[in-house]
């Protein structure tokens, strides 16, 4: 990748993620960085979303995420949930599950660690 400095509000080279919970689209991902060279690469990615519940399965990775706009109520596996908004950092261990019920338009920084 040759672009060095990047914007979280610039809305270019978005392709569409996961969708909400009962509909067909609702999310958006902008790669920054991944480890090409690997097998099951790291990434680095901005992360947007509309209002709507998101939620993830379990999966084979360690996830960091610092959210930079917007508002969701947030619960990482069995723990309790939390209203997370600007600033709020979230770690998802390998193996748990998340859901993000997303109140206003959501926009974080995410990496991703694959674990075996």
């Amino acid at each position: 990748m040759t672009q060095t400095y990047f914007h979280v509000d610039q809305d270019e080279d978005f392709s569409p993620s996961r969708p909400a919970d009962g509909r067909s689209e609702g999310s958006y991902a902008r790669r920054i960085w991944t480890d090409a060279d690997a097998e099951n690469p790291a990434a680095v990615a901005v992360w947007r979303a509309t209002p709507g519940i998101y939620s993830y399965p379990a999966r084979a990775t360690d996830e960091t995420f610092v959210i930079l706009s917007g508002t969701a109520l947030c619960q990482v596996g069995e723990g309790e949930k939390r209203e997370i908004g600007p600033g709020s950092i979230v770690n998802i261990a390998k193996g748990e599950t998340i859901t993000l019920h997303v109140h206003t338009e959501l926009r974080k920084v995410a990496t991703v660690i694959p674990k075996p």
